[in-house]
C-alpha cells in the first residue's frame, strides 16, 4: 500500500474520542497542502488537509491545580493558627502563598501540554481530508479519490467541459469555494470549502484546464 493509499484509508473521525480534560480550539478550515507527482503521460496531485487545533486544556487546568493549592494552604494556615506563630513561620507561609500556586500551574501546564500532543495528532488525523488527482495524458482520462469514497472516480477527459472554482450553493461566506467540474451530468466536487485554499484551487483548476487543452490538441 502506498502512502497515497495510506492517507485515504485512515481512520474515520468517528474513531476517535477526546478526552473529557482536553480543551482545544479548532478552526474551521484545513491547513492544506499540494504535492504533484510526475511519470511519463501522468501527473499526480496529492492534496491534504489538517485542521488547526490548538490545545488549551493548561489555561483551564492550571488556573484550576493553582486554586487547589492556595486553598489547602489556607486550611494549613488555619489549622495550626498560623496568626499565633512566629514572624519565621508567618513569612515560610507568605513565600508559600506566593511560590507554591505559580509552581503548580506550570507543572500541571507542562504536564498537560505534553500529554495532550499525542491526542491533538490523533484528531487531527481522524479529522484530516485528502484528494487524489490524476491527469493521464495517454488515455485523455481524470481520476480523482476522496478519502470519503471507497474507491476512485473516472472521467473521459471529453466529458469534462470545465474546470472552475465555484461558491458553494446556498454558502453565505464569500471566501467558501470549491473545485468543481462541468459535466453533461452536473457537477463534479473534488475540493470541497474546507479543503484547499483559494489559490491552490485556482492552479489546480488551471493545470485541469490545461491538460484538456493539450489532450484535444494532440
Amino acid at each position: 500500500m502506498t502512502d497515497e493509499q495510506a492517507y485515504l484509508k485512515r481512520p474515520e473521525a468517528s474513531s476517535y474520542r477526546r478526552p473529557w480534560w482536553l480543551v482545544v480550539n479548532k478552526s474551521a478550515r484545513l491547513i492544506t497542502t499540494v504535492q504533484e507527482e510526475t511519470s511519463p503521460g501522468e501527473r499526480i496531485f496529492i492534496i491534504r488537509g489538517e485542521p488547526l487545533i490548538q490545545g488549551l486544556s493548561w489555561l483551564i487546568w492550571g488556573p484550576v491545580g493553582a486554586l487547589v493549592v492556595i486553598l489547602l494552604l489556607a486550611g494549613l494556615a488555619i489549622a495550626l493558627g498560623i496568626n499565633e506563630r512566629s514572624w519565621g513561620t508567618k513569612a515560610i507561609f507568605v513565600i508559600a502563598f506566593l511560590v507554591l500556586p505559580a509552581l503548580a500551574w506550570a507543572g500541571i501546564a507542562a504536564a498537560l501540554i505534553y500529554l495532550s500532543e499525542k491526542f491533538l495528532q490523533a484528531e487531527r488525523q481522524a479529522e484530516a481530508q485528502a484528494c487524489t488527482i490524476r491527469l493521464n495524458q495517454n488515455q485523455g482520462e481524470l481520476t480523482y479519490q476522496t478519502s470519503a469514497q471507497p474507491h476512485p472516480e473516472k472521467l473521459a477527459y471529453q466529458h469534462i467541459r470545465q474546470a472552475k472554482v465555484t461558491h458553494p450553493i446556498g454558502g453565505r461566506d464569500l471566501r467558501a469555494l470549491q473545485l468543481t467540474l462541468e459535466t453533461p451530468d452536473g457537477p463534479v466536487i473534488l475540493l470541497n470549502e474546507a479543503l484547499g485554499t483559494q489559490n491552490q484551487k485556482m492552479d489546480l483548476a488551471h493545470e485541469i484546464q490545461q491538460a484538456l487543452k493539450d489532450y484535444s490538441d494532440s
